[in-house]
């Protein structure tokens, strides 16, 4: 079954590409650091149901046989058993302020659980663009080698008509080399990036999940909404919610330590039953004890308990302070730099119209006669450079935005905008 489906991407991956949507549901399903995490939150989770434990009677049952030798006239035994329930009522509240924090704790791990979920979304959206990028680069790449050996061919015909100087040949045909090393090195890095993406979908490496065609291209249109809302959103990302948790099981702690002043209440019962062979009778009692235990001084241990515990409550105050200012800061330096790589992608764009336009000059002046080979090959190389700096720019908003949203602890930026 497992084959079947890798098949079945890699035939619907050829046909239509791995769309990013699936790559972050097979990552979420399949990355090994996500199984244990929630392996993790497991443990947390039978830990805090454990400490009920606490708050409940205990019962048990005690059974004794004893055989007794070398006395007069006979070999005797006892046995005897006793049926036990133990209950501390009140142990100074620190069974019932124990379950809350840890009830706290674990809310605490499920956030954190929730921000390792935004980080493997981010890894496979960083990756999945890269590889977008990449196969374009060697889509430009292989553009670049078919107009290099025309042109290259084109001098070599001219050179035998004795038209160009052979000097002039020599110079397309090191251009036509230097674009077959790029395209090797472009469908190496190409190849790289997928089987980086592979890895974090728990693929082989090799399997072919190309990403959807031109899917860079989405990127071109401007949504971004303003930064007030980008903020309220952020602030409300799971991490949030954890170090809130955090504060409240640090207060639960601080309040522990104050009831560890107050005494402690116990209550038992227990039926007993024993039996002598030697006097042939048995014996049986129930006994009911009720308790209060009170440590009234114990040096100063328990005060310095209650000022670290409080210590520790204005650590994690400070702490949400501290995280509020770094998302805040982090989400502006995005913000600034979004709106830079859009301004970026578009003069991106007017130097690729421009190139275009100055390689179908220099190509049309060389067929004719007019041009030579240098200012050729210099047209296509800007050519070249213009298609691959609009790649990166598309690039850079990609990546770019999924730090963004990583930040704002959310999926889609353009989703969230809209909705407001």
């Amino acid at each position: 079954m497992h084959r079947f489906f890798i098949f079945l991407l890699i035939f619907t991956g050829i046909s239509y590409g791995l769309t990013l949507d699936k790559a972050m549901e097979l990552a979420l399903k399949n990355h090994p650091y996500i199984k244990q995490e929630r392996a993790f939150l497991l443990t947390q989770r039978y830990d805090y149901y454990s400490s009920y434990g606490n708050l409940l009677p205990s019962v048990s049952f005690n059974y004794t046989y004893s055989r007794y030798s070398g006395y007069e006239p006979d070999d005797y035994f006892s046995r005897s058993y006793s049926i036990g329930i133990t209950w501390n009522i009140y142990d100074s509240g620190q069974s019932i302020m124990l379950t809350r924090i840890k009830k706290y704790l674990f809310s605490s791990r499920k956030e954190d659980f929730q921000e390792t979920v935004l980080d493997i979304i981010y890894q496979v959206k960083k990756t999945y663009y890269l590889a977008a990028a990449n196969r374009e680069i060697v889509n430009v790449r292989r553009t670049q080698l078919k107009a290099a050996e025309k042109n290259y061919q084109m001098a070599k015909k001219k050179l035998r008509l004795g038209l160009v100087t052979k000097a002039d040949y020599l110079q397309a045909k090191v251009r036509y080399e230097n674009v077959r090393y790029q395209l090797e090195a472009a469908e190496n890095n190409y190849k790289k990036s997928i089987a980086e993406l592979n890895s974090l979908m728990g693929l082989p490496l090799d399997t072919d999940s190309s990403p959807e065609p031109d899917y860079l291209k989405r990127f071109e249109k401007d949504h971004i909404p303003p930064f007030k809302t980008i903020e309220e959103i952020a602030f409300k990302r799971p991490v949030f919610r954890q170090y809130n948790y955090q504060l409240k099981a640090a207060r639960m702690q601080t309040l522990q330590s104050m009831l560890s002043f107050t005494p402690s209440v116990f209550l038992s019962f227990s039926e007993n039953r024993d039996y002598n062979s030697l006097y042939g009778d048995s014996d049986s009692y129930n006994v009911t004890r009720i308790g209060l235990s009170w440590t009234i001084f114990s040096g100063l241990q328990r005060y310095y308990n209650y000022l670290s515990s409080k210590e520790n409550e204005r650590y994690y105050r400070y702490r949400i302070q501290e995280l509020k200012r770094q998302i805040r800061l982090n989400l502006y330096s995005y913000y600034l730099d979004l709106k830079s790589a859009y301004r970026n992608l578009d003069v991106a764009k007017t130097l690729l119209k421009e190139a275009e336009e100055n390689y179908r000059q220099a190509l049309g002046e060389y067929r004719a006669g007019k041009g030579d080979i240098i200012s050729l090959v210099t047209a296509e190389s800007a050519l070249a450079s213009a298609k691959e700096t609009y790649i990166q720019s598309l690039l850079n908003i990609a990546v770019t935005r999924a730090m963004m949203e990583r930040e704002m602890g959310i999926k889609n930026l353009s989703e969230e905008g809209n909705s407001r």
